[in-house]
Parts: structure tokens; sequence; C-alpha cells
């Protein structure tokens, strides 16, 4: 999978810009605030059909514009144009091929692996944090989770719409019953898909890890389903689908007062957490920064290769300004895996980053005021 070619109209700080891309690494040199990350978010929007920096859609039109426009031809198994266009007085278009779709078939013609300096809080940031990255992962490759997570959010919302009414009425609460089998249900079947994906991760990141530190440590990535306390749980471990629909039940009824006290669901997939242990040890609580981004690193990794055997293709990698927050050893180890694999496409404010051996490999684009020049 690859990106031929790509078209930005009145994006960002882009009036225009078409360019065409190198099938293995391109980078995109310049200073802070000229749209290197612009281009990278781009991308990123014709992937998942929103952007990973903000969530208000008018901000990725330029200022003074009625409209954007992203376009990309993309080689997959074969050739598609994707099309996203934001407006200020009409709903968003996503296009595939120039036809209308939704955004549930939209996702997944083009899958990106995405790496920021942000990506780096992985292991130190929220539990919240690592969901939306196991889910990004998730809802490129299987349309199904995705439309399983889409119904599950909506139960979750308007089950706390109930629990807040029940302040003033009580008799509302008749009706919880319902949305808490909605709840075991779709929760059932997505922890169970979180845990398979979780667990090719942790295969694929453990050989990363391993290559990135010498063999001198070993990874775990352990996925902690929300009836599981950090102690409790193991590497490996494996639940059964009425294991979990049950274990679901029961904290629902367990829970019941407190969330009603709350006014909010206390049980599900959106309490869920991924835990990163190096040779045992907790690694957010005990692991060296060296250490965490090596695991991060690993994990960024794995994802391509979970992505490959998912879907036959590597992903487009996009890397934004990340080779200054990697030491040289990293930065090397990265680009050489990747230059293998997967077309990548790097940011960066100084080419010094990169050997001459690899920016002879390479496209070069500098990057000036939303103005790209090759």
């Amino acid at each position: 999978m690859r990106i031929i070619s790509l078209s930005l109209r009145n994006f960002r700080n882009y009036r225009s810009a078409d360019l065409d891309l190198n099938k293995g690494l391109n980078i995109f040199v310049g200073d802070n605030a000229q749209g290197k990350t612009n281009l990278l978010e781009a991308i990123y929007v014709l992937s998942l059909s929103k952007s990973y920096r903000t969530s208000r859609e008018a901000e990725l039109i330029r200022h003074g514009a009625d409209a954007a426009i992203i376009r990309a031809q993309v080689e997959k198994l074969a050739a598609v144009d994707l099309t996203v266009q934001v407006s200020h007085t009409e709903k968003k278009r996503l296009l595939v091929n120039q036809k209308s779709t939704t955004a549930n078939s939209f996702m997944g013609r083009l899958n990106t692996v995405l790496f920021i300096p942000d990506s780096l809080q992985l292991v130190k940031g929220s539990p919240g944090d690592r969901r939306r990255f196991l889910d990004v992962q998730i809802c490129q490759i299987d349309p199904v989770y995705r439309n399983n997570l889409l119904k599950y959010q909506r139960v979750v919302r308007q089950r706390n719409s109930l629990l807040k009414r029940a302040w003033d009425n009580r008799s509302v609460l008749a009706q919880l019953p319902a949305w808490d089998n909605q709840l075991a249900d779709l929760g059932t079947k997505i922890i169970l898909r979180r845990q398979d994906i979780v667990q090719a991760l942790q295969y694929h990141s453990r050989g990363a890890h391993e290559r990135i530190s010498d063999e001198r440590e070993e990874l775990d990535l352990i996925y902690q389903p929300c009836f599981e306390t950090e102690e409790s749980i193991a590497p490996g471990r494996q639940y059964t689908c009425s294991e979990v629909e049950e274990a679901l039940r029961r904290e629902l009824k367990e829970i019941r007062t407190e969330e009603i006290r709350r006014g909010y669901t206390l049980v599900g997939p959106q309490r869920d957490d991924l835990v990163f242990r190096i040779n045992d040890q907790d690694l957010k609580k005990y692991g060296s920064q060296g250490q965490q981004r090596t695991a991060v690193l690993a994990y960024i990794l794995a994802e391509l290769e979970l992505m490959y055997a998912e879907t036959g293709e590597y992903p487009v990698v996009l890397l934004d300004d990340v080779m200054s927050e990697l030491d040289r050893t990293r930065q090397m180890l990265l680009l050489s895996i990747l230059n293998q694999k997967a077309q990548t496409i790097v940011t960066t404010t100084d080419l010094d980053s990169f050997t001459a051996e690899t920016k002879q490999r390479a496209s070069v684009f500098s990057i000036e005021q939303g103005r790209v020049i090759q």
C-alpha cells in the first residue's frame, strides 16, 4: 500500500499543493510552523476520515476560504482515488473514486501508522490514550469492530443519560436492565477482539523489542479488561466469551449503587487498559525514559506487522518530527526496518538526522509557508 500522489486545496496553511511521493522514504524538511505537520494531518484524515489534532473540522479550512479538499491516489490491490471535502456550510463529504460514501466504508482504504512526539507518552500516558491507540489500529482493519464500537458508545451515552435522570426520577431505573444487556453483549465483543489484537501485538512487539535492546530485555504487552486489576492480570491470559460476559454482568450488579450515585457508567471496555512490562516490571512505574521509548518504538513496529498480517499489505507510516526524540541508534534501526517494508513519510527540521545514504534513497521536499518544493 502506498500513496502515489497527494493534492491539497485550502487545507490549513496550504492554498494549493500537488506532489508525487516516493514508494519508499519521503522526507519533508522545514522550520517549525511552516506546514509539515499539516501535511501529515491531511494524510491521516484520508485514512481515518477525521483529524488527530482537532475535533473542529472548520479548523482544517484555510483562513478566508470556504472549503478544503484533500485528495490522493492510493495504490492498494488496485488504484483508488480518495477525497475528503470539508466546508463551512455543508456536511463533510467522503468520496471513493469520486462517489460519496460513509465514514465506515471510507476507512480501511488507506491504512496508516502515526508516530508523533506524543506517541512516546503511550506508556506514561492515561488509559484513555492507550485505548485510543488500540481502537485506531483495530478500526482501520476491522469494519465489524468499528460498527460494534460505535454502537457501544451510543449505549454508554444513553445509559449515562438514564443514570443522571435517576437522581430526580427513580422510576427510570426500570429501563436499566435493557441497557445492561446491550452493554454486556457489545462490550463482550469489543473486549474479545481487543484481546486477540493485543495478543498479536505482544508477539510482534516482543520480537522487535528484543532486536532494539540487543536481547537484554523482554517486553510484555498485557490487555487489562475493566474487571481485572493490574495485580491480577498475567501475560497470555485469554478470556472466553462466557467469562467476559459473566464478568461484565457481575460488575454491573456489584457497582450499581455507585453508578447511580455518580451518574455515569463505571463498567465496560471504556475502562480497559494496556500494561507494558519489562522483565516483569511495570514499565510506567519503574522503567527509564530510554526503556519506555524503546517499548513504544517496538509497539509502533508491531502495528506494522499486525496490519500486514490482517490485510496483506503494510500501512503507510507517518513520522512527525520524532527523529529528534530518538537517539542515533534508534533512528537508524527504525529507518532500516521501514525502508524494507513500508512507504514512510517523515517530517524534520534538520536533515542532519539522516545519513547521506538515507537521503540519497529518499525523496526530499522542502516546506516553507505552506509551499512544497522538491
